[in-house]
């Protein structure tokens, strides 16, 4: 069918991979600033050396009954989760509001449900002009800060504008508080964070009640720990104010959250890791630093999307225990940017970086891979031994097939802690490790329909490419798994081939990993020999031939080629023969 735009003309099937037109399918159509005189972008390595392998869905896997967006939430002592919505109607048939409170009960292995709590005025005002603001939630924590025996729900709402410049400024923060699970609300008398100073705050998520700050120590388990951000909520796309490059920490003792004066922050980490605190906001110093810029433009976007985003952005950080980790879920437009760190001030290193690809997003059945924001892992659905949790997004652009999910939405995060492994595997020609070796996750620079299954399904028929719409400088097929395997073989088989791309242009290699490097193998051939042009041709099979090496992944990378900077493929089978 043909995407609107002119974007990428392609014949879509439901429950089968998108297919050219032909043979060499047409080119999308070129727009100003597109092809080889766009800014380029390169491969994100993620610097993290904790984790071996990561997987992370494309699409969402499971979807509630509910409306609205951003999601944070706490879990409290009666087992349920808390959390709050913007701009919906939350988990009810009730009119929409910009600011809803639910209870959800149930887990992903089982029925999901939610009950509308509290809405609007109820829970807390606008504080800045209501003609141009309106409510959005960014963070919630329970915790019995009162002694009582009782958990009560602390939840942070900002001030974000809407009509002109809408979502692109906040100015004004404040946290209200329950003490009977989210049936009323009381707030304070005037906000606690103004000015645009801390004004997207959302809390360190210790478990149920909080329960592991203990692990901080003595010293430190009296506080709850939020982080804020400056300016806006993320990228500010109108630049009313300055894009949030920083993430700052603060605390405050539990017993008294909502007295802006109680509250601490971060100015820094001495030698030994220690960091200090001071009342004065305006001493505080960042925990996290990341100027990266993504996107710096984008050759077709029919939904007019954004360009040149920042990467930190409202999220969540879960501190889970069997992982002694705190893991930062942050987002851009088109991307999640995970980080993870040994302590609540860091360091903190980037474990996943998932490009979902400029709007509209494509997919099949039952429904197209999508990104989303305010990312949120709620320790509710964090399996004990930390490798398995799900991650909550929601999105409200359009796509090209399937429906948004504009509702308390989530997806598997797989997590294998790294471990330095010696290679067992014998000789076997036979063996495809991508099809075999247990745990084995598909490793990509971008997939345009989300469809990374393809590179190990076994078809050598089927085809997924990595455009997006950006002009790469590097591309990468691959796989990471737990432990180490011996290898001298790779079987790449190419994917469809397009006018404007979908091969290797220049320097293409295959690259083992080890000790959290990506090498170059040594004693190459090829055959038959690749030509670095369209005449790579579709669902044709290079054996990549080399000395006997070993690495926890594999993986092709190069240049892409063509006028879209991009390539496909049908499959990678790697062995050791």
């Amino acid at each position: 069918m043909a995407m609107d735009g002119g974007l990428s003309r392609r014949r879509f099937v439901v429950g089968a991979l998108a297919l050219p037109l032909a043979a060499v399918a047409a080119p999308r159509a070129a727009t100003a600033g597109s092809g080889a005189t766009r800014a380029m972008s390169g491969l994100v390595e993620p610097d993290s050396t904790f984790f071996g392998t990561v997987d992370l869905p494309y699409a969402a896997q499971l979807q509630t009954g509910s409306d609205g967006d951003l999601w944070p939430g706490a879990w409290a002592d009666d087992d349920a989760l808390y959390a709050a919505n913007g701009d919906g109607r939350g988990f009810s048939d009730q009119p929409s509001a910009d600011l809803v409170a639910n209870r959800i009960t149930g887990t992903p292995g089982d029925q999901l449900t939610g009950t509308r709590l509290a809405a609007g005025d109820a829970i807390c005002p606008v504080w800045s002009d209501p003609a141009s603001y309106n409510r959005k939630p960014t963070g919630m924590l329970a915790i019995d800060g009162n002694g009582d025996g009782a958990d009560e729900l602390y939840l942070a709402v900002q001030d974000l504008r809407y009509g002109d410049g809408a979502f692109d400024d906040a100015a004004a923060a404040s946290v209200a508080v329950s003490t009977d699970h989210g049936v009323t609300w009381t707030h304070t008398d005037t906000p606690m964070f103004t000015d645009h100073v801390f004004t997207t705050v959302f809390f360190l998520d210790f478990g149920k009640s909080s329960e592991h700050r203990s692990v901080l120590g003595a010293a430190d388990a009296g506080y709850a720990y939020a982080y804020g951000l400056d300016g806006n909520w993320r990228t500010s796309y109108v630049h009313s104010v300055p894009d949030p490059v920083d993430l700052y920490l603060a605390r405050v003792p539990i017993g008294s959250i909502t007295d802006r004066s109680s509250w601490q922050f971060c100015t820094g980490v001495d030698a030994n890791g220690r960091p200090g605190w001071s009342s004065d906001i305006g001493a505080r110093s960042a925990v996290l630093h990341d100027e990266r810029r993504l996107y710096p433009t984008i050759s077709q976007n029919p939904k007019n999307g954004p360009t040149d985003l920042s990467v930190l952005a409202q999220g969540s950080v879960l501190y889970h225990p069997a992982l002694d980790r705190y893991l930062y879920t942050s987002w851009t437009e088109y991307t999640f940017e995970f980080y993870e760190a040994p302590a609540p001030w860091g360091p903190w290193t980037l474990f996943l970086h998932k490009d979902f690809g400029p709007y509209p997003w494509w997919g099949s059945s039952p429904g197209p891979k999508n990104g989303g924001y305010a990312t949120t892992i709620p320790s509710r659905y964090a399996a004990a031994d930390g490798t398995s949790m799900w991650v909550q997004s929601n999105w409200f652009v359009g796509a090209d097939n399937g429906p948004t999910n504009y509702d308390f939405s989530l997806r598997e995060l797989r997590l294998t802690p790294w471990r330095d492994t010696t290679p067992g595997n014998p000789r076997d020609a036979s063996v495809n490790l991508a099809r075999t070796a247990p745990g084995t996750v598909p490793i990509d620079r971008t997939a345009h329909y989300g469809r990374l299954g393809v590179l190990n399904d076994g078809d050598p028929t089927g085809s997924e490419d990595s455009w997006n719409g950006t002009a790469a400088d590097t591309d990468q097929w691959g796989y990471t798994w737990p432990r180490a395997y011996s290898l001298n073989r790779v079987v790449y088989t190419t994917g469809a081939v397009f006018a404007d791309g979908g091969w290797f242009g220049a320097d293409l290699r295959v690259q083992v990993r080890q000790q959290h490097a990506w090498v170059d193998v040594t004693g190459v051939s090829v055959d038959p020999a690749y030509p670095y042009s369209a005449d790579a041709g579709a669902n044709v099979a290079y054996t990549f031939r080399f000395d006997d090496t070993w690495g926890d992944g594999v993986r092709i990378v190069g240049t892409p080629g063509g006028a879209e900077h991009f390539t496909s493929i049908a499959e990678l089978a790697a062995y050791f023969d």
